[in-house]
């Protein structure tokens, strides 16, 4: 069963739904032959790009039975980052919902198409559909299942377990790039969460995250329904409606960030026995930010740790009491109960090389992976000029470009550090340098960079340094209409202007951004 978030409605998303499982797949067929009979074809790219509401896994699951592939688009995204995600995997076809808050999907996705020569088709579902876009709400509504004839034949063929079947954005310093995994990678991440989590058929499963993530539509979507569990719908993110629906939907199992945990025992006793919780996940999403000792809140649950490597590698493990989650695993992990696979799900390592510091060896580098969970290629052409993260070396290892180091004191495990080119800010990666670029291109300055400091609620708050023309007094409300205008997504904004004398950088350009912080 699949259950909506209670406050759908409030944010003028239309009533809230609960299908049965047999519904939903007759939803599915219906959205499926759409698709089909609009001319798409096994193989083809699909953007779809909608809230965390009953639509999304209902057309992510008839993308993959009509043999399609769906491409992930956040949310936030707007303009300026679809036309460059469309340049690098060509969709052929588009999906999203009419309105979310302020914004307008769908219309984004019309305006994006009319400049990709490789799209055909957008739909949208939703009050006012734009003129020249595909209504699927007719396909959404609710069927009578017992009227419902034999399985309809889709055009379909069996999938491939080697066939490209998701497309998600990862971020580098260099900006976001797409990461396709097949089939099997999937059912191998699913088969993870499922073996850890211990899915069963008794279970309500609680996503609380976008299904924009591999991470979250193996482990909150795949993983259930291979269980049979009931999958219930949040959107992000409410603590009060969070609560309302662990109390009045009987959840028994949710991943969150360790802050709404710690928030969850020390507002909400899980002690008192009014929850059904029986475990709950405690999401990383970068792993550096995972500081010794952090996160080691006290809760009778027992707790799963889900860490996040950009799209490439997804680490699950149950915490021991008293552990350091900063701590991570060096070698071949296995799913539980598989340990006599001769393929790990994940096989982390470090590459790099060894320095002494502080009378100790340590070796210092970054973390790279393979196993049966990892992406190990393309599966699909796509244009992204820098795509070697996805070149796997000879011996089926990428690299994650993440900086890690082991020293004597870690026994087969590592720990992350920062790295200056990538921000995390408010659960988004952002890469620093497509900051640079979009605020130097402002008129009224003649240099700007952008720079963070930590913040315990957004992980890191942005600022936008900047060296103003003589004759203008630079202003954060016009930089960001200059944004706006450009349709750059709005989390990108700079939550203030810094005035300095110049913008460091190195001999080949490169922002010294440690060098910002101590003009200030």
């Amino acid at each position: 069963m699949f259950t909506d978030a209670p406050d759908r409605a409030e944010r003028e998303l239309g009533a809230p739904r609960q299908l049965s499982y047999v519904e939903a797949d007759a939803i599915v067929d219906s959205l499926a032959r759409e698709f089909r009979d609009a001319g798409l074809s096994a193989g083809d790219v699909i953007a779809i790009q909608a809230p965390n509401t009953i639509e999304t896994p209902l057309l992510l699951l008839a993308a993959w039975r009509a043999s399609l592939v769906p491409c992930l688009l956040p949310l936030l995204w707007r303009l300026d980052e679809i036309h460059h995600a469309f340049s690098l995997v060509n969709p052929r076809a588009a999906v999203a919902c009419t309105r979310y808050g302020d914004d307008e999907p769908a219309q984004t996705l019309g305006e994006a198409a009319a400049k990709h020569m490789s799209m055909r088709f957008v739909f949208a579902f939703g009050e006012h559909v734009p003129d020249g876009i595909t209504p699927l709400d007719d396909a959404f509504a609710t069927p009578d299942v017992a009227e419902r004839p034999g399985d309809p034949d889709t055009g379909s063929s069996p999938d491939q377990a080697d066939q490209a079947a998701l497309i998600t954005w990862a971020v580098s310093g260099r900006g976001p790039y797409p990461v396709v995994r097949t089939h099997s990678e999937i059912l191998a991440l699913s088969r993870l969460f499922g073996a850890h989590l211990k899915f069963r058929r008794s279970d309500i499963v609680l996503n609380t995250y976008p299904y924009t993530s591999v991470s979250a539509l193996a482990g909150q979507l795949v993983a259930p329904l291979l269980a049979g569990c009931q999958v219930a719908l949040h959107l992000p993110f409410d603590f009060d409606v969070f609560v309302h629906q662990l109390e009045e939907q009987s959840i028994t199992c949710a991943a969150v960030p360790a802050p709404v945990i710690a928030a969850l025992e020390e507002r909400h006793n899980l002690r008192t026995g009014k929850l059904s919780l029986t475990r709950i996940g405690c999401v990383w999403p970068s792993p550096h930010a995972v500081k010794p000792g952090a996160g080691l809140f006290e809760t009778p649950l027992p707790v799963f740790d889900i860490y996040n490597f950009g799209e490439l590698a997804v680490i699950l493990r149950e915490r021991a009491s008293g552990s350091d989650p900063s701590l991570l695993p060096l070698g071949k992990l296995f799913i539980p109960g598989d340990e006599e696979s001769d393929t790990p799900v994940v096989e982390t390592r470090v590459r790099g090389s060894v320095k002494s510091e502080d009378e100790q060896q340590v070796l210092k580098g970054t973390l790279t992976v393979r196993g049966s969970s990892v992406p190990s290629s393309t599966a699909i052409d796509v244009d992204a000029p820098d795509n070697h993260v996805l070149r796997p070396d000879a011996h089926g290892f990428l690299d994650t470009g993440i900086g890690c180091y082991v020293d004597e004191t870690l026994s087969n495990q590592f720990r992350c550090k920062k790295s200056e080119d990538v921000i995390y800010h408010g659960g988004t990666v952002i890469a620093a340098s497509e900051l640079d670029r979009l605020y130097g291109e402002f008129s009224e300055f003649l240099d700007a960079a952008a720079f963070v400091i930590d913040d315990a609620v957004m992980g890191e708050r942005i600022f936008a340094a900047v060296l103003p023309r003589p004759d203008q007094a630079p202003s954060l409300e016009r930089l960001k209409a200059f944004l706006a205008e450009r349709r750059v997504a709005p989390h990108k904004t700079p939550d203030q202007l810094v005035i300095v004398k110049t913008i460091p950088r190195s001999n080949d350009g490169t922002v010294l951004r440690d060098q910002i912080l101590a003009q200030l």
